[in-house]
């Protein structure tokens, strides 16, 4: 694969060649015509190559070989980081925790710039791991998609991003607790988890947390448009938008994680979920744009296509019911030898359904993603 300079295309002109992105994803199809300068430069910047014995032009162009970091290996440096900052919290050791959150929030910022579906399939697939570790990670990455679709600036989102990351440092060891256990809330559990906002609040202050968004964030997250929620029982307006994506997302993110005493709640059934609650619990707009932002059949989603295989989604494309697959289970039921990228476009390929996830499945994300 050689990469393709901007000097090689021509608005308005068909493509001489198909094109992928560095994954081996075939993003523009030989024939196809690039209708705008705008279209042009974006497909460039995200990184545009063809396969050299296809391409003569760019062929001519000087080989520049494809180094890309695996954005599972920055979730994986992400999770021990977090461990550790998590660790100095429940030693009442927190000094420049501020700047340890705020650098880790760039680094997620920088993972979903790099790689939305792939930060999607992480979201859906990997919950090895403390809860309280891998809750929050996928909380902060549902936050950093929505409220960029939903057109906040980067700082601010930074700000949303540590509060995610931070919203329940009161009850770390309740959550590890209640994660495993089946029976009803105590008393006790009951009245640590209504104070655990203000806790925390509490906490970051004295950390040194001086951010508005973030401690609001915190504060807040538990409230509902109709006024049930809590510390303060707001309503409507009076909920800021940062805490409304912030409620968005841990809500849709405690629902897909399995728990001992249940199942993984399908991504299809937790959408539906949300979409029913809106204008009541939650955000009506806000909900739309969520729903839109993470697809039919989001990547992570385990489906079962027209011909009997039974895949992952790894690509969300331009029409939402037609995402990329990659198959790992054949038509009779058996794993494949290797994995096989279906386009679900294609009729054979189509997807029938949305299935729960296969525990025969052999799952590496960075090969199904296109990284080593």
């Amino acid at each position: 694969m050689i990469r393709i300079r901007i000097e090689d295309l021509q608005v308005g002109k068909p493509l001489p060649w198909d094109c992928y992105d560095a994954g081996g994803v075939l993003l523009l199809r030989k024939g196809v015509v690039i209708a705008s300068q705008r279209q042009l430069e974006a497909v460039i910047e995200r990184g545009l190559f063809a396969d050299q014995a296809g391409s003569k032009s760019a062929a001519q162009a000087p080989v520049a070989p494809v180094e890309k970091p695996s954005p599972f290996h920055v979730v994986a440096d992400i999770k021990l980081r977090l461990r550790s900052i998590f660790a100095g919290i429940a030693a009442a050791q927190t000094t420049d925790l501020p700047s340890r959150i705020n650098k880790l929030c760039r680094d997620l910022q920088n993972l979903c710039e790099m790689d939305a579906d792939a930060a999607l399939g992480t979201l859906h697939l990997d919950h090895e791991g403390r809860y309280t570790i891998v809750h929050p990670l996928h909380v902060a990455i549902l936050c950093e998609l929505i409220a960029k679709r939903k057109g906040v600036a980067a700082e601010p989102r930074l700000s949303l991003l540590a509060a995610a990351i931070t919203s329940n440092i009161a009850m770390i060891e309740l959550q590890d607790t209640l994660q495993k256990q089946d029976a009803p809330l105590t008393p006790e559990q009951l009245e640590a988890i209504r104070l655990h906002t203000v806790q925390g609040v509490d906490m970051l202050v004295a950390a040194g947390v001086q951010d508005d968004i973030w401690i609001k964030a915190v504060l807040h997250h538990h409230e509902k448009l109709d006024g049930s929620g809590y510390p303060g029982a707001l309503r409507g307006d009076d909920i800021p938008l940062p805490v409304r994506i912030l409620s968005l997302a841990d809500t849709y993110s405690a629902m897909i994680t399995p728990r001992c005493y249940r199942s993984q709640i399908l991504a299809r059934d937790a959408l539906r979920d949300i979409f029913l609650k809106r204008g009541a619990e939650m955000d009506a707009a806000l909900a739309q744009v969520f729903i839109k932002e993470m697809g039919v059949f989001p990547p992570g989603a385990f489906v079962k296509l027209h011909n009997g295989e039974v895949g992952v989604v790894v690509r969300r494309g331009d029409n939402a019911m037609a995402p990329l697959v990659q198959s790992l289970i054949g038509p009779r039921g058996a794993p494949l030898p290797a994995p096989l990228r279906r386009d679900s476009s294609k009729e054979d390929f189509a997807i029938r359904e949305m299935v729960a996830p296969d525990k025969t499945a052999a799952i590496d994300q960075h090969f199904l993603w296109g990284y080593k």
